[in-house]
């Protein structure tokens, strides 16, 4: 459907008393209105020029009637004469200024055929066809050619003319503003529609990106489930081993096959907390937060390493008492990132962990952390993009040392996350000094909570204080399940084991236990839902459970613990994290649950 826009709107006042032409005058105006209109909203040139067309065709016909009547009664004046010639000249400049507008800016198309059009027709009907149709009608009722033209003069004088001038001048601005009005508003809104698919594109983009993250963070969920239950049965199986005695040859085969796994580990963690920080789903914990003991921990980890390279290792940390709180697992991951690449890269000398405060206000201090080596140092060039993801400082580093680069990136965003920075000074062949600020939230202790039995290791704690006790074990993994419930009851607890939560259920609605370990992803009925099940029974309205599954996402935590879980163990499970956990909530009063 065509736009419509009435700049040259039909009024009585342009009636020249002849009907036939007065609707030949009607349909020209509509023509030329659909025409102004085509131009003033931007339509496409097919449109355009089929308009242009159609009031070509019309402007010969209706021209052959008008000038017909003419001819009747006017043939061979100058008036009817000089009427053809105006029409002919309306078409050839109607053609000419088409021809002159293309590869023209639009606008200034428009504003000689706004012009020409309006001016031409409103004059044409005023002065020019009202004249002679007057003269006709005076020839109809009985008068003479020149009486009746002299009629027609009189009627159309001086005075008339010069409201005609005045009128059309005033019309004639008006009507290029109107559609200049037009054309203004109508950019406006295809702006406007621009901009809505601007909007929806980015809407549809984000919801694409939003899709992709979910769909990124279920591949990792899943590939984390499906690399820790096997390495759970690989680290369980080798611990039990140990336990059943072993050959030095066979100590030395298992401690490779531990070492293995926790490399294993170790990428797949990284690459979790990586995507966890990425997307924004990463989050800090808040506790008091022992530095020293932190520190003292790192160098603990670390020594084994470096007494195997005959590394000296070193501990600088001149620290005042202070209370601070922050999320110390954190702290200890990105020392240790630190600490493990300076033993690799380091054949001789000595590595040293150096702490400091920088700064101290009234409701935060900035610590400094600095681990320094005596290895292979790295090139000026290769620094600026060591603390990129899957970065090394080169090729043949990766190969002779392996690794995935991914620790330096951790680091650099764990510190991010704490209000710091990262860098490095490093002399090729000499050494590097890797370092990390952080910026800590004052607490009120400076004394860390330490639990009742510490000193006492966690199993033989369980042995002395809880032998007997009953747990219940629901695990669908045989292998896992054979594992864990080996291990529970050399530590001295009677285990009942559920290959699934349907049967979890069952077993807790039929009896007590003191404690309910709870796979997540089973058969038949899943770890939440049987933790929800099993919490609404008033046997077990306070009974721990604890998740003890290798869905080690931040959100699998929270969900547990929604579904009425009290504590999250992630796989492989590490025998003394087990332990010490279970140990903490038996010896908690069910008040505390």
């Amino acid at each position: 459907m065509r736009a419509r826009l009435e700049i040259f709107p039909w009024s009585d006042n342009f009636a020249t008393g002849i009907a036939e032409i007065d609707e030949q005058h009607q349909r020209l105006v509509g023509l030329l209105n659909t025409l102004v209109a085509h131009l003033a909203f931007q339509a496409e040139a097919p449109a355009l020029n089929a308009v242009f067309e159609e009031l070509k065709d019309y402007t010969v016909v209706h021209f052959g009637a008008e000038e017909a009547i003419w001819r009747q009664y006017l043939q061979d004046d100058p008036w009817e004469t000089g009427h053809q010639v105006a029409h002919a000249d309306f078409i050839d400049r109607l053609l000419e200024i088409r021809a002159e507008g293309e590869g023209q800016p639009i606008d200034d198309v428009l504003g000689r055929i706004v012009s020409f059009l309006t001016h031409w027709l409103a004059l044409h009907i005023i002065e020019s066809d009202k004249r002679m149709a007057k003269a006709v009608l005076a020839m109809r009722s009985g008068s003479t050619l020149p009486e009746a033209k002299a009629c027609a003069e009189r009627e159309m004088s001086g005075a008339a003319r010069m409201l005609i001038d005045t009128v059309m001048d005033m019309y004639d601005r008006l009507a290029n503003r109107m559609v200049q009005l037009t054309r203004e508003i109508n950019q406006r809104l295809a702006v406007e529609r621009e901009l809505r698919a601007a909007r929806d594109e980015l809407l549809r983009l984000k919801n694409e990106a939003v899709e992709a993250t979910v769909a990124k963070s279920r591949f990792l969920a899943n590939m984390s489930h499906e690399i820790r239950s096997p390495l759970n049965a690989i680290a369980g199986l080798a611990h039990l081993m140990r336990r059943m005695g072993v050959t030095a040859q066979q100590e030395q085969q298992l401690d490779r096959i531990d070492n293995a796994g926790h490399h294993l580990m170790d990428i797949v963690d990284s690459i979790l907390d990586l995507s966890k920080i990425e997307a924004g789903k990463f989050v800090l914990e808040q506790t008091d937060i022992p530095l020293k003991a932190i520190i003292a921990d790192v160098v603990s980890m670390l020594k084994e390493r470096a007494d195997a390279k005959k590394l000296k290792l070193e501990a600088d940390a001149d620290l005042p008492p202070l209370a601070l709180v922050g999320d110390a697992t954190r702290i200890r991951q990105a020392l240790l990132n630190y600490g493990t690449n300076a033993v690799k890269f380091t054949e001789a000398g000595t590595i040293t962990l150096r702490a400091r405060v920088i700064e101290e206000v009234a409701d935060s201090v900035l610590l400094r952390f600095e681990v320094e080596d005596t290895g292979i140092g790295i090139a000026p060039e290769a620094i600026d993009r060591l603390f990129s993801a899957f970065e090394q400082a080169e090729e043949s580093t990766t190969r002779k040392y392996g690794g995935t680069g991914l620790g330096l990136a951790i680091n650099r965003k764990l510190a991010e996350l704490m209000g710091g920075e990262v860098g490095v000074h490093s002399t090729l062949g000499e050494g590097s000094t890797f370092w990390l600020t952080m910026r800590l939230r004052r607490g009120t202790s400076t004394t860390p909570r330490v639990a009742a039995s510490a000193g006492e290791a966690a199993e033989a704690a369980l042995k002395h204080a809880h032998a007997g006790v009953r747990v219940l074990l629901a695990e669908d993994n045989e292998i896992n399940r054979e594992i864990a419930q080996t291990l529970l009851e050399d530590a001295g607890l009677a285990v009942d084991a559920a290959e699934d939560g349907l049967r979890a259920v069952e077993l807790a609605g039929a009896g007590d236990y003191a404690l309910i370990l709870m796979d997540m992803q089973m058969p038949r009925m899943g770890g939440l839902e049987a933790a929800s099940a099993i919490r609404r029974m008033p046997r077990h309205a306070r009974t721990p459970i604890l998740a003890l599954t290798a869905n080690a996402f931040a959100e699998d935590k929270a969900r547990c613990l929604a579904a009425g879980m009290n504590d999250f163990i992630t796989k492989p499970v590490e025998p003394p994290v087990l332990f010490a956990t279970m140990l903490r909530w038996l010896e908690q009063p069910p008040s505390s649950h």
